[in-house]
């Protein structure tokens, strides 16, 4: 989960950062008390292209200090360390009070079984601690999806695990468009593959 959460930053990183306005941060196993551990710790984590530590741009939380005094806009977790931060009084202030908009669930498919039914009563929990609840819209994003047929069975799910209304309508599916110039067959002349399975040429397959 971890390394799914540093690819997440990643990406928020290069969307955010023409917006300092909007501050962001990950809070997992991985994150640093205080500051200076924090920028150590995401010197290892995050690299350039060439291999050298990268620094936390300045809408950027790195540490639980910092979160715990200006909770991020935009943070990202898992259910396990949520599960944590809400026992934790330090770290409920995080949650107290604030005026949460979006909730995402990022493979929401995952949350079936016994997990599937602690994460719904997380969910609730965390609910109960921000100040307007009913304004939050949820977000389950998921690759296996299924096609239309399996629609109520969707709706049912995500109606379950958020404790909150959905209708067929907020399913969106993703389509594949392949470009007009790209061709869906192409010939390939039969002798290249008698050059591949020939030991004597040493040809590297990429």
């Amino acid at each position: 989960m971890n390394a799914l959460a540093n690819d997440q930053m990643k990406r928020l990183r290069n969307l955010l950062k023409n917006y300092p306005e909007i501050t962001f941060g990950v809070y997992n196993s991985s994150t640093k008390q205080n500051e200076q551990d924090g920028i150590a710790e995401y010197g290892k984590v995050y690299k350039d292209e060439n291999g050298l530590p990268l620094k936390p741009l300045k809408n950027e939380i790195i540490s639980r200090d910092q979160m715990q005094v200006t909770p991020p806009h935009i943070l990202v977790t898992n259910y396990a360390m949520l599960e944590y931060m809400m026992l934790r009084p330090k770290d409920d202030l995080v949650f107290s009070g604030a005026k949460l908009r979006f909730l995402v669930l990022d493979e929401a498919h995952i949350y079936r079984g016994a997990t599937g039914m602690e994460t719904s009563l997380l969910l609730k929990r965390l609910k109960a601690r921000i100040s307007n609840p009913a304004n939050v819209i949820h977000i389950l994003t998921s690759a296996t999806l299924g096609g239309k047929e399996a629609n109520n069975d969707i709706i049912k799910f995500a109606d379950t695990l958020c404790n909150a209304d959905f209708r067929t309508e907020d399913i969106i599916r993703s389509q594949t468009i392949v470009p007009s110039y790209v061709q869906s067959t192409v010939d390939v002349p039969l002798y290249m593959f008698s050059d591949l399975v020939d030991p004597k040429k040493h040809l590297m397959i990429l």
